[in-house]
């Protein structure tokens, strides 16, 4: 089965330093999930009829949320027929390129999809990311992920993915302003937990297990507001590091602005207490990849 790559690829995110701004989006009309999907056709393959499916498996909430808004959670968990051209892979590539023109297509659909997760209660408590490679030296005081970041509340979501001869950086993440959308996605099993963009997070603890497992321990700061905030067309403002030369197999990806950043070959509001681990293992099994001396959600 393959890995749902929304919860591997933290390894392209733009670390910025500075909170993003997006606020164009808030000055789209608002309109349905049909007539957004309309703009995404050359960006995400067959978009019209995921789109009528995520209509079909949804209907209005106990959160307020309307079918169209419902309807664009889902839409945007579903995997789609080319995977690199799934809603949520597309989407997060456009927020992280930080070019107005890449976004512009995109803001019907943020609306929808915005104002949905944002109905949503905040979600405070322990959740997961997992990346292949180790890139735990990009992260020392803090960082701020400029992507819609797909979550887990459950590890053995992603331990069922971890290949026990490949090395990966896992996040653990003491979160305050996640939205659980389990009830909207096209598959709950995954209890997924997004993080949004601009979500900032300090840095409390690196591990490494020694069993080709490097752990991060996040801790989600308080967000000021509840908006996307990224300044469109203009970079002068941020400063951002990329990961590179990661110790893994990669590719190199060269951005519009030229800078390089490092993807796997194996193949996105606002806004972690401190965590130990209390066994390490040399292997990995499916106790769990932190041990059975961990007293998270399995």
């Amino acid at each position: 089965m393959a890995a749902p790559e929304r919860f591997f690829d933290a390894d392209q995110e733009r670390l910025l330093r500075s909170p993003p701004i997006i606020d164009d989006y808030e000055k789209q009309r608002p309109v349905t999930l049909e007539e957004a999907a309309k703009k995404l056709q050359s960006l995400v393959y067959n978009c019209d009829i995921m789109m009528l499916t995520a209509m079909r498996k949804t209907y209005r909430s106990a959160h307020d949320l309307t079918v169209d808004e419902a309807a664009a959670i889902c839409l945007y968990t579903m995997k789609g027929y080319k995977q690199d051209r799934n809603i949520s892979i597309q989407l997060n590539r456009a927020l992280r390129s930080q070019a107005q023109s890449e976004l512009i297509p995109w803001f019907s659909y943020l609306k929808l999809f915005v104002t949905a997760l944002n109905k949503l209660p905040p979600m405070k408590g322990t959740i997961w990311r997992c990346v292949r490679g180790d890139i735990t030296a990009y992260y020392q005081n803090y960082c701020i992920w400029s992507g819609f970041s797909s979550c887990t509340e459950t590890k053995s979501v992603l331990e069922e993915f971890i290949d026990e001869h490949s090395t990966y950086t896992i996040f653990k993440i003491e979160c305050v302003n996640g939205k659980a959308i389990r009830n909207y996605s096209d598959d709950p099993r995954k209890d997924e937990v997004l993080l949004m963009p601009g979500t900032r997070l300090q840095v409390r603890k690196k591990e490494d297990l020694n069993n080709g497992l490097k752990v991060v321990h996040l801790q989600e700061e308080m967000p000021q507001n509840l908006k996307l905030t990224r300044p469109l067309g203009s970079l002068s403002s941020m400063s951002t590091t990329y990961p590179t030369d990661q110790v893994f197999n990669s590719t190199t990806i060269q951005s519009q602005d030229g800078t390089k950043s490092a993807q796997s070959n194996s193949k996105i509001t606002l806004g972690l207490s401190p965590v130990f681990v209390t066994t390490h293992l040399s292997t990995r099994n499916r106790i769990g990849f932190l041990g059975s001396g961990d007293k998270d959600k399995k």
